[in-house]
This record gives structure tokens, C-alpha cells and sequence, in this order.
């Protein structure tokens, strides 16, 4: 156990260093701007009203992405020291709550923090989106990151009994309920089952809470202003139950992949926690997971980056309930270390290529070995002044050549083509009335 976890610890701080050097090279992108010029243009409450109306209710998240900094950062240094803050966030905030559950030192719970970034980081469906994309961050890293101090803040109620810390609990349930609504079903459903296990006053309160804003953020117009409907009757439902499958083998099949890995990584903290809880209990919270699974079938939503949350929360809540039944299957993890390290497995054609599995670690090597990094910045940023600094309403720049694995990168339609949201964001932002690329 010891062996693989210094080996997966060296290969989280490589990863982490490796991340970190991608990151000097970020440039804003797409929505990046578009959430600048909206705010500009609209003012912040009007913003947020548009928002909430016609767009979609992530009211916690969409009100962070208003602040985006694109018009006041013309040396583009936020996108690089972003994803890093927010990588080191989750590891400082993990690390707070393996000291805080487990009682371990703070070397011991930073350690144990790196490991466990290690595995999120290899689950991720879309890492540019998820790191580097500052809008996409906001949406799906930062919730992620407020779930773990929503975590911490629960237990320091519990042994304390200090009312501050339930109200800054109540806090974060009100801000997660609006950052995106796979993770606000996933805290939702721990709160139902941590009620349904233990029925007192304050997860009464907390479960109430969560089921207001829930709705706040579900029942938002701007929600059913983006749905589409297809088709109806039986063959929508069809259609739901056949993508609730296919999005449940995906989720399982990445985690079952890395569960051995896991398991052996992170066997002293599985002990202590199947001493404490009952099989059945295990049972109830990994349940949680089939909630957004669930949602996504239903709402026709198949595997993206929204998805992240579930096979995170899914991975965890899982390894208690094979680590009851069959314990010995973490001899498996130095196949599971192998497997982290392959090619993405293309199984799919490019129509469902969305379900081909990859676990990010061959991307990253060889975005660091492969891609002309400072070429790919150099190009962006070249574009940017371009269109910037034309007297033109119309503006043709080059395509982007040096095009990265790992850092977020949406190409604009040609003259050639029908403009994208990618053209549309930058003709408002840039206030040009036609932006394409050279065909």
C-alpha cells in the first residue's frame, strides 16, 4: 500500500507540476469574453436577470462568471494563475478534510490531498473545459471546490456544536444549489440521506434549504427557453432510458477502471470508514449517483464535462460498497496504474465518439512533449490584437495552427461556413460586425 501510494503521490505532483506549466499559456476564451461584454453592456443586475430568464438557472455560477476580467486584463494574467489557485484550492481543501475526518497530521493530510487530486484529475471527461476554461471552471472546479468546504464546515458543526458553522454550512447549500445542477442533485441527495439517517432539527433545515434553491435553480425560464423538443411520446422515453444507460456503463466502466488503483491508494481511509457505517448505508449514499444519472437521461443529455461531479462522487461512494464485499480486488491497482497511461480507448464512431474512455494521463504527457506551447499563445494572443486593432467592421484573421490537447481551444467558423457562438462572442465583445478565419 505504501509503495503505491508514493507512486501515485510522484505522479500527482508531476501531474500537478505539469498542469501548472501548461497553465502559463492560457489565454481567455469564448465565453470568457461574451460573460465580460454582457456585463459591460447590461450592468450586473440586469445581467443577471437576462441570465436568469433566457439562459439558465446556475444563478451562483453565472453570477461568478459575470466578474469575468477579460476587459481589465490585457496582460492575459488570469487565465494562468487561475487554474493553478483553484488545483491547489482543492488540494488545500481535501487535505483540511482528511485532517479533520481522519485526524491526520497536516504533512499527512497534504499528502493525502495530492493523492486524491491524482484521481480526479484522471477521471475528468474534459480537463481543458474543466481547468483551464475560466468560465467552464467557475461552472463545474469552483462548485467542486465549495463542496469540499461544505464538507468541512458540516463536520466542525458536529464536533463543535457552534451554530456559525451550520450557518456557513446553510451558505454554501444556497451558493451549490445555483453553481450547476448535477452537483446541486448530488448535495442534495446526501442531505436527503444524511436526514433520513439522523432526523434532528438542523439537517431538517439543511435539506429544506437545498430543496428551495433547488427548485429556484431548476424552475429558472431561462432553463425552458433552451429545451428543444424532438420527438414525443414513446420514442422520447425510449430515447431516455436508452441514454440513462449508455451514460450509466460509461460512468461505471471509467470508475471500474481505477477502482483497484483507489482502493489500494486510499485502503486505510476505506477501513475506517466500513468500521463506522453499515453495508446498507454505503448502499444508500453511492444510490446518490443514479440521481443526476437520472437527469441527464431525462433532459436527453449525454456524456460531457457536466458529467464530472458524478463520476467523482460515484468512484468514492462505490469503493466503500466493493471494499465491504471484495476487498482483495485492490491487487488489481498496479493494472489500474498501467491502464491510466494509454490512449484514449477509441470504441465509437466519431458521432458517439463522446463515449470513447480516456483517463488523461497520455494527453498530458504528450501535450508537454508534442505541443509548441508558447507557439499556440503567440498565435492567440496575435489574433487578438488583430481584430482589436482594426478600423474595420469586418475581419479575417488566420486559423489557429498550433491547436493543444489539454488547454481550451474552440475554433471560429471560417468565411466559408455559418458562423458559431465562437464568431457571434467575439463580433459583440470586439463591437465588429463579421469576424470569421481564412478558410
Amino acid at each position: 500500500m505504501k509503495k503505491a501510494q508514493n507512486i501515485v503521490l510522484f505522479l500527482s505532483v508531476l501531474i500537478g507540476i505539469g498542469l501548472a506549466y501548461i497553465s502559463v499559456f492560457n489565454v481567455y476564451q469564448t465565453d470568457d469574453y461574451f460573460c465580460s461584454y454582457a456585463t459591460r453592456k447590461l450592468g450586473l443586475l440586469q445581467c443577471f436577470i437576462d441570465t436568469y430568464t433566457t439562459w439558465g438557472g446556475r444563478y451562483f455560477g453565472y453570477s461568478v462568471n459575470m466578474f469575468n476580467p477579460v476587459f481589465y486584463d490585457s496582460k492575459n494574467i488570469v487565465p494562468k494563475i487561475y487554474p493553478v489557485f483553484l488545483m491547489l484550492s482543492f488540494i488545500g481543501v481535501s487535505a483540511f478534510n482528511f485532517k479533520e475526518y481522519f485526524n491526520y497530521s497536516f504533512k499527512e493530510s497534504i499528502k493525502k490531498g495530492f493523492l486524491l487530486f491524482f484521481f480526479y484529475t484522471i477521471l475528468l471527461v474534459s480537463l481543458p473545459e474543466h481547468y483551464f476554461w475560466i468560465t467552464g471552471s467557475n461552472i463545474y472546479f469552483v462548485p467542486a471546490i465549495l463542496a469540499g468546504i461544505l464538507l468541512y464546515f458540516i463536520k466542525k458543526n458536529k464536533d463543535t456544536g457552534k451554530n456559525i458553522w451550520f450557518y456557513l454550512s446553510l451558505l454554501l447549500v444556497v451558493m451549490l444549489m445555483g453553481s450547476n445542477e448535477i452537483l446541486a442533485l448530488i448535495v442534495w441527495g446526501i442531505l436527503l440521506v444524511s436526514y433520513y439517517q439522523k432526523r434532528n432539527k438542523k439537517n431538517l433545515t439543511l435539506v429544506l434549504t437545498a430543496s428551495v434553491f433547488l427548485l429556484v435553480s431548476f424552475l429558472a425560464p431561462g432553463n425552458f427557453n433552451r429545451m428543444g423538443e424532438t420527438e414525443q411520446g414513446i420514442i422520447k422515453w425510449a430515447k431516455r432510458i436508452g441514454l440513462f444507460g449508455a451514460n450509466t456503463l460509461y460512468v461505471a466502466a471509467k470508475v471500474l477502471l481505477i477502482l483497484p488503483l483507489f482502493m489500494m491508494v486510499f485502503e486505510e481511509e476505506l477501513k475506517k470508514i466500513t468500521s463506522k457505517i453499515t453495508f446498507k448505508k454505503a448502499v444508500l449514499f453511492w444510490i446518490v449517483s443514479l440521481i443526476p444519472l437520472l437527469f441527464t437521461g431525462y433532459i436527453l443529455t449525454s456524456i460531457a464535462r457536466q458529467f464530472e461531479s458524478i463520476i467523482f462522487y460515484f468512484l468514492i461512494t462505490f469503493s466503500l460498497i466493493v471494499f465491504f464485499k471484495f476487498e482483495k480486488i485492490k491487487k488489481l491497482g498496479w493494472i489500474s496504474l498501467f491502464i491510466i497511461f494509454l490512449p484514449e480507448l477509441k470504441a465509437f464512431p466519431e458521432k458517439y465518439s463522446y463515449f470513447n474512455i480516456d483517463l488523461n494521463g497520455e494527453n498530458i504527457v504528450m501535450e508537454l512533449l508534442t505541443t509548441d506551447l508558447k507557439e499556440y499563445e503567440r498565435e492567440m494572443n496575435e489574433r487578438v490584437d488583430i481584430i482589436k486593432n482594426s478600423s474595420q467592421d469586418s475581419v479575417v484573421v488566420d486559423k489557429i495552427k498550433e491547436v493543444p490537447r489539454i488547454l481550451y481551444m474552440d475554433e471560429m467558423a471560417s468565411v466559408k461556413e455559418e458562423k458559431t457562438y465562437v464568431n457571434d462572442q467575439l463580433e459583440k465583445y470586439f463591437n465588429k460586425k463579421y469576424i470569421r478565419t481564412k478558410e
